[in-house]
């Protein structure tokens, strides 16, 4: 075996050692909450963010794998991250498109030059805070939320039972500190008994 053949084995091991995390990552997720989407569109959900993060990791894309965060609910794609410049920003939603599955994306990548150590402190300890409220919150069902916070803006993805569910989850996340703004895609949607 030649030293060629060697390094590309070894690059072929990692890639297959990541994309098998990303996949255990994104069950792990799922399996720790309980949503109201149907199983087989949790998987789509799943396939989807899947793909978008391996176009990410593509070598040509590589630079917006780390500035980007994913996230997919019943198919509307939600993209947040800071990145430098529009350029990346509108080549991030073009990755994203032509996905099966997709039925909207909503592009809220940041073009900033914020960030940094103190930003990223803040940002996780308010997106705990509201998902602790969320999680405590009576007439909430708060696994059906996901959320994202990039330099104190909130980013909310999801479905709520009712119009006052939705306003409970955004009173939440408006009334936490160090919030400037709250950004959400939740759709009001009961649930259909059978």
């Amino acid at each position: 075996m030649d030293v060629n053949s060697h390094k590309k084995d070894q690059l072929n091991w990692r890639r297959t050692k990541f994309a098998s995390l990303l996949i255990i990552l994104v069950l792990a997720q799922g399996c720790a909450t309980v949503d109201d989407r149907k199983l087989n569109q949790v998987a789509t959900d799943a396939e989807i963010e899947l793909d978008i993060n391996k176009r990410l990791f593509n070598r040509k894309n590589i630079d917006l794998f780390l500035d980007l965060k994913t996230n997919v609910y019943e198919g509307r794609v939600m993209l947040t991250g800071a990145v430098k410049s529009d350029f990346n920003r509108r080549r991030i939603e073009t990755l994203a498109k032509g996905i099966p599955g997709i039925q909207v994306i909503y592009n809220n990548v940041q073009v900033t030059n914020l960030g940094g150590y103190k930003n990223t402190a803040n940002d996780v300890w308010i997106r705990a805070k509201i998902r602790s409220q969320l999680f405590a919150e009576n007439g909430v069902k708060s696994a059906n939320y996901q959320v994202r916070v990039i330099n104190s803006t909130v980013y909310l993805l999801g479905r709520a039972l009712s119009n006052l569910e939705l306003r409970k989850v955004l009173t939440i996340a408006k009334r936490v500190k160090h919030v400037s703004k709250v950004i959400h895609h939740v759709v009001v949607r009961p649930l259909v008994k059978k």
